[in-house]
């Protein structure tokens, strides 16, 4: 099973590269279209791949399994965004465009309207600058969402126990971040 889950995540993740690095031509920061289209194909490589189960999930989800949900702890399109402002990094150089694409699959288990909640500390509305209301490495401490971990040899989340865990959070996509904080 995980030979299968590591070939997907190298096929999603170098045809994401490809995508972003044929499309580096194009890139307007200021263009909405350019940015939508292009942040896109980003957030549909690493939403698609199914990868990056982190064992980590909110209390209310481990009461309420069928209002679980996957939340992507960096929000892959803006991540998009850091990749195409860095292209001279990230689209150069595989390796590194690959540690950000592997961190971006990065999930926790949460319900539904946690998800919904989380979405809502950042705003992309087109023809306008993105935003950043909370950073992403406060978010779920600012909505008082408290995690539990899943013991590694464990299927069931029942299993979990409460954690001070959290993800990885990438400190150069923290910094470029800063600049959308409002």
């Amino acid at each position: 099973m995980t030979d299968i889950r590591q070939r997907k995540l190298e096929i999603y993740c170098k045809a994401t590269f490809n995508a972003l690095k044929s499309n580096l031509e194009l890139w307007d920061p200021n263009d909405p279209d350019v940015v939508r289209i292009i942040t896109r194909q980003y957030y549909e490589g690493v939403f698609s791949c199914q990868y990056g189960d982190t064992g980590l999930i909110s209390e209310n989800a481990m009461n309420s399994p069928s209002e679980r949900t996957d939340d992507h702890c960096f929000s892959p399109q803006f991540v998009g965004r850091f990749v195409m402002d860095n292209a001279e990094v990230y689209l150069m150089d595989y390796d590194k465009f690959r540690e950000v694409f592997i961190s971006s699959c990065t999930k926790i288990k949460v319900t539904k309207s946690e998800n919904r909640r989380l979405q809502q500390l950042t705003e992309n509305k087109r023809g306008e600058m993105y935003k950043v209301f909370v950073p992403t490495d406060k978010k779920y401490e600012h909505l008082g969402i408290k995690l539990y971990k899943r013991p590694e040899n464990k299927v069931r989340w029942t299993d979990a126990q409460p954690t001070d865990e959290n993800v990885t959070f990438l400190p150069q996509l923290l910094d470029y971040e800063k600049q959308f904080i409002v």
